[in-house]
Parts: structure tokens; sequence; C-alpha cells
């Protein structure tokens, strides 16, 4: 896979055996298994190509009767691969939220068709200290943030995009792992996953304001520049609008929450610059979503 990184900084490895996935360096030196998908199927990386089309999701438009049995059995195949299975799995119900779930047993396991519970909706974030607990989230641009304690063996995984960059939906997380699990924000380590680029994710003036009111000014001007437009001939007028870095931002927070900066990983890869190998929601290109997996599970 050619993936393009906005530097030659990789922080990833590619898996290509079974259904291809990209892992975090930093989670795999602890032993947590994890995964961010792409497009594929499958990949052959000595001819370098692959089927693509792969279905981990059921979307707005499908019926989920039909729908969820192939995505069901290609998210237990990728679970498999983790050294899991979909029965350990629990996934968010993602409504651009800063609601943090703390995992029950009862939660765990195939989701579609059924409704999901009063206490599952609208939740964009999970957390748990159960062993082998397997987190799911899912989407085409918004990043995902990967957390893990490895003193206390707990885990978070968010869905972030602007309104749940807006809520600090990785500083909810941190806060239920630190009350409910007694976890550190100095132990723990956290990695932002592949999203849309700053330079990609043109906004409008309402989001700068929602962040310099939310947050400070200072900080939308950190996260949120206003690029300029140009005229039919390519030159520069006034008038462009913002673009937001949901990295940076989401990276401010979990320095804001105790996490160490060196115990953060942020991805260099934008879903949009790459659209031929990840879905995205800006290029038009959301057939499906990728999906973040994440398991509570640490090596000895």
């Amino acid at each position: 896979m050619k993936i393009r990184f906005d530097n030659n900084k990789k922080i990833f490895t590619q898996h290509t055996e079974g259904i291809p996935y990209l892992s975090f360096d930093m989670l795999d030196a602890f032993g947590v298994p994890n995964l961010f998908t792409t497009r594929y199927e499958s990949f052959d990386s000595e001819s370098g190509t692959g089927a693509t089309g792969l279905r981990l999701c059921v979307m707005n438009t499908e019926d989920p009767e039909e729908a969820s049995p192939l995505v069901i059995a290609n998210r237990d195949r990728l679970a498999r691969q983790l050294g899991s299975s979909i029965e350990c799995e629990c996934i968010t119900d993602q409504k651009h939220t800063n609601y943090v779930h703390v995992v029950r047993p009862e939660d765990l396991g195939p989701e579609w068709p059924a409704e999901k519970p009063l206490h599952r909706q609208y939740v964009d974030g999970m957390v748990t200290d159960i062993p082998d607990v397997l987190l799911t989230v899912f989407g085409g641009d918004c990043p995902s943030v990967y957390i893990a304690d490895p003193v206390k063996k707990a885990i978070g995984l968010v869905h972030a995009g602007w309104r749940g960059t807006l809520g600090r939906i990785p500083a909810v997380a941190i806060a239920h792992m630190t009350v409910r699990f007694g976890c550190d924000p100095k132990d723990m380590y956290a990695a932002i996953g592949p999203g849309i680029c700053r330079d990609c994710y043109e906004m409008g003036d309402e989001v700068y304001a929602a962040f310099a009111e939310q947050w400070s000014s200072a900080d939308a001007e950190m996260i949120l520049s206003r690029y300029p437009d140009v005229d039919s001939s390519g030159r520069e007028i006034p008038g462009g609008k913002y673009h937001l870095d949901l990295r940076e931002a989401n990276k401010m927070t979990l320095l804001r929450a105790g996490i160490p900066e060196d115990h953060i990983a942020v991805s260099n890869v934008c879903t949009k610059c790459n659209s031929d190998i990840f879905y995205s929601y800006r290029s038009h290109r959301m057939e499906n979503e990728q999906a973040a997996m994440l398991v509570n599970r640490f090596k000895k």
C-alpha cells in the first residue's frame, strides 16, 4: 500500500496478511493488539495490488438485516487476527458527541441488527479494565484516539470528529479511567490515528467561534488557520475558509489531561489525501468506514 505520509516519520507497521491493517508501533511495544483498517479486503505485497471494498459497519442507507451478517463476519476476521473475537467486542454508537461509556460485560458481542440500549446510544468513546475486551470505533475522516495504561491494564478508544474534539472527548475518557480504574495519566500512552489533515479540513467561521468560546481565542488561533481564497487566475484573495487541525487539537487535549508528550504518537496520514486507500467523507468516498480496534491485553 503506497500510503502518502505528511513526512517521512512513520509510526505504523503495515500488515498485509489476511485483512490488511496498520498498527501503532508504540502500542505494539506493550503487546497491546491494535489496528486501523483501510479499503482493502486483501493485499499482495509482491505485486502491490489488492482487492478493495472492505465492509465493517452498517451504513445509514442499508438494511441492517441484510448488511449485518457480512460486516459482523469481517469484524470477527479482524478480531481473530488480533487474537480476539467479536464475542469480546464493544462498539460505539457514534453521533459526534463527547460521551464515553464504561464497558460492562453485558455490552459485549455483535450488535446489529439489535437496537442499542439507552445507555449505549450517542456514545462516541469507550473505556474498560476488563481483560481481553475488544473496543471498536468507526470513521471516515475523523481520527480515532487510542489510550492504554500498562500499569492498571486499562484502555480507552474514542471517535474524535470536530464536535467530539471540541468537547475534549479524549480527556473525558482519561477522566473515566482515572476515576473508575485508578489510572494515573502519567502512566498512560495515547495514539491519534489517521484522519483528515489541516490542509484538507475546511470549516466555517462558526467552528472557529465555537473553539474560541469553549477553549480560548489563543487555542483557536493555534488549531484553526484561515487559508486564503484564490481567484480564477490562481491569485490569492481575501475571504478564505478556516482549516482545523484535528491532530494538534487532540494532542493538546491529551497533554492537558496529563499524558506526557513522549507518551503520545500522532498519525501523519490523511484519509482524504489517501482516499484511494481509505474511506473519506470529504472526498465523497464513503462506501463504508474504517475501523479502529484496541484489545485490553498487555504483554507480561
